[in-house]
């Protein structure tokens, strides 16, 4: 014994050799990891570099490809014969007083302007001869155009009268910001690049096109916010996003480079069409700060797991070691002798050494077991259920119970009407207290803990029912008096030996569902034929409710819901029916909710709460109260949306509502308004927050899905009645939609007629 703990930690004990196997795996494991990060870093950072690098390029390809199709579009313009004669017309236009042509020549210049991607805010023939101009809102003079209505420090109106193109068919000028100046009000109408285009063959009339930076900005740039310059070919700039000045005195000669001035990286490129110079600035913290963050997160993980392995290792080790060295000590209290080395590993020499002996008190022990039988059985039923999941708990009773042998199950379940601060030892203290009342001490049953809140109890040879419900009556007097929590109890039959405890339990569950509501202790044998469970609310109520909540009319709607829930109190339903009821009204409203196309956050806020307060309500009082003020701010927010709703707005979605299941587009709908569909669809989209196209499926889809739960009508009979021509559009767009196909999702909610959508099945 005495060299047995001496040599515990010798070179040759199991607890050394293991804890040095688990430390130099651990070793090399961090050592190919620290490598390979000194190896990738060099590499990560020039992937940052060239990501940078890239991102310029995809800039500079865009704005050069709007330039060329900008000069393209001018120029297809200026070659048309009809073009030149008028213009030729408007140069004289005093004389010939031709004041029909000036609408004629706006209509063609729309052509650029309406355009959405080339990003024009106007377009000014200006004739320096005869001193005006026309745009598109029709003829002024140069004095009122360039000093009230595109009015800028930088471009007064004797700057365009001295301009001139010389060989140059456009010339691309600084961007600067531009007022509307009238007598009662100053508006800005933001920067804008103009543009000079020369009017060909006219010397003295030339064009002004109004480019909007900002929105070729957002089309072209990056989403981040590192300034970005552009330089025309002498250097001059042109537009950027930053007030900051540029740093660099010297551009490269190279298309594109970059280069580090103090703390910030200077990435170049130059447009081989305009000539211009594209520059975006990025701070060398930003990388910096990226490869830190990197190599200190790294730092963090591998000291963690370093950590982590070594403590795994020790514990597991010595929980590896321990029982070894207890069996080793409990052999050598019977060994008279020092045991000789069997092999390299102390331990297992010594456990070599004592096989035999084990053999032979093997055979002891074994018929001792044999007159024990009864005993065992019994000391399985409550030692086997300690520590282990009820499932597992119950599969290992079956193993070891009497087949024949009859029992009971009760299955109680707690509610506190206030949860106390200590609910555990509250509970703890009741279930106590049942045991002693119902078992009355005896030894021949089992208690089992499915939840926090449960209590199972098997009673082996308990005898007719009768005897262990005298008992629960009892244990209900004795809580009638406690107005801080009630029981449901749950009472079996008494079982032959051949009904398995799993199915008892499950019985049991089910049993639960029928407690009424109210705040008494409830025993349930049997569930009552009066039981509501079969009672569900049919497609057109969750359709009434969403009309309500969409009339904004709060009356109508509290007096919808008392009714509901009055009903079922009338038909004695049970609380889970309650339950159900006010967990379909959540689903409908949050559907509601989401037909607003609120803000995110805005519609978050309406959304009903995850966490659901049911399990402690015991009257309908508490369903009202709860109902109402899930309502209560949803029909608030439609009232309002009601008398600030816009009145195109209104007549696009009534008749998409009525006329979803036809061939109808953005051009169909536009041109009942008389309106562009451009125009439409920027409306559309600033009134409801959602693309046209967007919100047209999403109706269709969700009509799709009430005509699903119809299992008379067929897949591709829904996708002509929601306006689909092709099934297979009508799946892929209700998979995009849904997350499952048409026919899943018929199979998943079309069972007892349930409806997921409006969740109000009882």
């Amino acid at each position: 014994m005495k060299g047995s703990v001496t040599g515990k930690f010798a070179l040759n004990a199991l607890f050394v050799k293991l804890m040095l196997s688990f430390l130099s795996v651990i070793l090399i494991l961090a050592s190919f990891n620290l490598f390979s990060h000194l190896y990738l870093s060099g590499k990560i950072y020039k992937e940052m570099i060239r990501q940078n690098e890239l991102g310029l390029a995809q800039t500079v390809e865009g704005y050069e490809n709007h330039f060329r199709l900008t000069q393209n579009m001018i120029l297809a313009l200026t070659q048309s014969d009809s073009w030149t004669a008028n213009l030729g017309i408007l140069s004289h236009l005093k004389e010939n007083r031709r004041y029909d042509i000036p609408a004629e020549v706006t209509s063609d210049l729309s052509t650029l302007y309406a355009n959405p991607f080339l990003h024009i805010e106007n377009f000014i023939l200006y004739f320096k001869k005869e001193d005006y101009v026309l745009e598109r809102e029709g003829l002024s003079s140069a004095a009122d155009m360039f000093g009230k209505y595109y009015f800028s420090a930088e471009y007064p109106p004797e700057y365009w009268s001295r301009q001139t193109m010389d060989n140059q068919f456009l010339k691309v000028m600084p961007a600067v910001t531009f007022t509307e100046k009238t007598i009662h009000s100053t508006r800005t109408l933001g920067r804008l690049m103009p543009v000079l285009v020369k009017a060909i063959p006219y010397e003295e009339v030339y064009g002004i096109v109004m480019l909007n930076p900002q929105l070729m900005q957002d089309t072209y740039g990056d989403a981040g916010n590192t300034p970005f310059y552009i330089l025309d070919a002498q250097e001059n700039l042109l537009f950027s996003t930053s007030d900051v000045k540029l740093q660099t005195s010297q551009l490269p000669e190279s298309s594109n480079a970059h280069e580090r001035v103090g703390d910030q990286y200077y990435f170049y490129e130059k447009g081989k069409q305009t000539g211009f110079t594209y520059i975006r600035v990025t701070e060398v913290a930003a990388i910096a700060a990226e490869m830190r963050g990197m190599q200190l997160l790294l730092a963090v993980l591998l000291s963690a797991a370093v950590l982590i392995s070594v403590l795994s290792s020790l514990i597991f080790s010595h929980r590896l070691n321990q029982p070894l060295q207890r069996l080793i000590a409990a052999l050598d209290r019977k060994a008279g002798s020092r045991p000789e080395k069997l092999s390299s590993v102390k331990e297992f020499a010594i456990i070599g050494d004592r096989l035999s002996s084990i053999l032979e008190n093997n055979r002891f022990i074994q018929t001792d077991l044999d007159h024990k039988n009864s005993l065992v059985r019994q000391y399985a039923y409550t030692h086997k259920v300690k520590n282990i999941p009820l499932s597992k708990s119950l599969a290992e009773l079956e193993d070891v119970r009497q087949s024949e042998l009859p029992y009971a199950s009760i299955l109680f379940k707690v509610s506190f009407k206030t949860l106390p601060d200590e609910f555990e030892k509250h509970t703890l203290m009741l279930w106590k207290l049942i045991q002693t009342l119902i078992t009355g001490g005896e030894s021949d049953s089992v208690a089992l803990q499915p939840e926090q809140d449960q209590l199972l109890l098997l009673l082996f040879n308990p005898g007719p029912q009768s005897s262990f419900l005298q008992a629960l009556d009892a244990l209900k007097e004795l809580l009638d008096s406690e107005i801080s929590l009630y029981l449901t109890i749950a009472v079996s039959p008494v079982y032959s030996g051949e009904t398995s405890f799993t199915d008892a339990y499950n019985n049991l569950s089910m049993l639960l569902n029928e407690r009424r509501l109210n705040g008494e202790t409830q025993i349930i044998v049997e569930p009552r034929a009066s039981s509501a469970k079969s009672f569900h609310l049919k497609v057109t109520h969750g359709e009434e409710l969403h009309n309500l909540l969409q009339s904004g009319n709060e009356e109508a709607v509290f007096a919808w819901l008392d009714r509901q829930l009055e009903q079922l109190q009338h038909k004695d339903a049970a609380a889970a029916d309650f339950r159900a009821f006010a967990l379909g009204s959540a689903e409908q409203t949050s559907k509601t909710v989401t037909k607003l196309n609120l803000p995110q956050a805005e519609a978050e806020r309406l959304l009903p709460p995850r966490l659901e307060p049911f399990n402690a309500f015991h009257s309908m009082d508490q369903y009202k109260e709860w109902l109402r003020d899930l309502v209560r701010p949803v029909l608030v927010v439609i009232s309002n949306r009601s008398e600030s709703r816009d009145p195109i707005i209104s007549f696009v979605l009534d008749y998409l509502d009525k006329h979803y299941g036809e061939d109808i587009n953005l051009n169909l709908v536009a041109d009942k308004l008389n309106l562009t569909p451009g125009y439409l669809s920027s409306i559309f989209k600033e009134k409801t927050n959602i693309n046209f196209s967007e919100y047209l499926n999403n109706l269709r889809i969700e009509r799709a899905k009430e005509l699903l739960m119809n299992l008379e009508l067929r897949i591709q009979d829904i996708a002509l009645q929601v306006g689909y021509q092709n099934v297979n559009s009508f799946i892929r767009m209700f998979k995009r939609c849904a997350g499952i196909t048409p026919g899943e999702y018929r199979k998943r909610y079309s069972r007892d007629g349930s409806l997921p959508s409006s969740g109000l099945g009882l």
